[in-house]
């Protein structure tokens, strides 16, 4: 089981109505056509945002028993977005915001469920494509779903599949796997998981964030890692600098370290690393695909290390020389999560 949890917050009834988007979807009997709306978003509830400045979903639609479309705008002015083009951040919350929708809109997921994350990936294959245009990007993201239940029927949860169209042009695949829990058996699982760590060290002091350009970023805000440091041949190991007060990355108060936060962590030590090794700069290196796997919660209130081994190089026909880099995330000797995301340079 993964452990990386979205809160649920409280939600209004009404959804966004149909808008002037430029794709056309079916009703879930197969009826008349409509278009996808961009005009508003979602309830904020309903993707587990407490910011209404954090809904990118606007729309969705059942194509198919298990297959569903998601639109979402993409904002030009986001806290994560630092670059000309749409970064991995704002591509996986999209992704997220999508799974958590039609968990609730779709498939009746009770608004009291705890959702855990067991693992996501993203793998793009059009980098140009994310290229920021005049107007906020129309996403939209077409996904089907594996549904698991229990013994008496009832939805468990679910593996996800995705193909993440910007502007009508696909640009990136998605994968995601969704558990859904009661509260009191999502207390209990805490409970237990906390019970058995040490808690008997003195807090820890709060570490040095690394400058910026180390590992990619222009925002301090923005950076979650200290200066990495090399150990051995090709690792690389550095410290996670959680801001509690983020805006993207506690949109929300959460009893742990969010995943979207540990992905991060993550490829700014990936790009560290690369760049290191390879004598380039941070600023023209980017993700072009990231596989994450969570096996426990990582606490808050613990240090937290990300360790990073880097391949050799190789070249990519679609965006010449890629490094794969092995990330993980440990707390007290134990792997909380691990991460493959592969690097290339781009300009």
């Amino acid at each position: 089981m993964n452990r990386t949890t979205t809160e649920p917050q409280p939600v209004a009834t009404a959804a966004a109505g149909p808008g002037d988007g430029e794709l056309v979807h079916l009703d879930p009997d197969y009826g008349e056509p409509r278009e996808l709306g961009y005009d508003a978003t979602v309830p904020r509830g309903l993707v587990h945002r407490n910011a209404v400045s954090e809904v990118f979903a606007t729309d969705s639609r059942q194509t198919a028993e298990n297959t569903f479309e998601v639109a979402a705008q993409l904002p030009r002015g986001h806290v994560m977005l630092e670059t000309p083009a749409y970064d991995l951040p704002l591509l996986l919350e999209a992704c997220r915001q999508t799974g958590v929708l039609i968990s609730h809109r779709h498939l009746d997921v009770p608004m009291d469920r705890a959702f855990i994350m067991r693992g996501m990936s993203l793998h793009v294959g059009d980098l140009d494509g994310l290229r920021q245009g005049p107007e906020p990007a129309r996403a939209m993201v077409r996904t089907e779903a594996d549904l698991y239940r229990n013994r008496a029927g009832r939805l468990r949860g679910y593996d996800f599949r995705g193909d993440v169209f910007i502007n009508g042009a696909e640009v990136a695949k998605a994968t995601g796997a969704l558990i859904f829990v009661s509260r009191p058996a999502y207390q209990a699982l805490r409970t237990k998981g906390r019970d058995a760590l040490d808690w008997s060290a003195a807090a820890a002091p709060r570490p040095v964030p690394a400058p910026p350009a180390v590992v990619g970023r222009r925002d301090p805000r923005n950076v979650v890692i200290t200066d990495p440091v090399q150990r051995g041949d090709h690792g690389w190991r550095a410290t996670v600098v959680p801001d509690h007060g983020h805006p993207h990355l506690f949109d929300h108060p959460l009893d742990h370290l969010p995943g979207n936060l540990l992905i991060e962590a993550a490829r700014q030590v990936a790009v560290a690393a690369a760049a290191r090794s390879a004598g380039l700069d941070p600023a023209t290196l980017v993700p072009v695909s990231v596989e994450a796997s969570f096996s426990s919660f990582c606490e808050n209130d613990l240090p937290s290390t990300v360790e990073a081994d880097l391949a050799p190089f190789r070249s990519d026909e679609r965006f010449g020389p890629v490094v794969g880099v092995d990330v993980r995330v440990n707390q007290q000797g134990t792997t909380n999560s691990t991460f493959r995301i592969e690097v290339a340079q781009w300009a």
